[in-house]
């Protein structure tokens, strides 16, 4: 089947249907790149540095740092 013929379908689709349709491509882009979701390696999108405080703290100070450099 071609992209032509996909198309229309693709077109009718709810706009949920249509994330979920994205969401899908992408991780087979990223299978075919030999890359792996995270949903596949047990991490969520959610667990990273927003929900760190860590990383906070390294922000925090690099900001106090470029503060002092830049402005004396």
């Amino acid at each position: 089947m071609s992209i032509t013929e996909i198309i229309p379908t693709i077109q009718e689709l709810s706009h949920s249907d249509k994330l979920l349709l994205l969401h899908f491509l992408m991780t087979e882009l990223l299978k075919d790149s030999g890359l792996v979701p995270l949903e596949t390696q047990g991490i969520t999108g959610s667990q990273g540095l927003y929900d760190s405080f860590d990383a906070a703290v390294v922000l925090a100070q690099a900001l106090a740092e470029e503060k002092v450099t830049t402005y004396g």
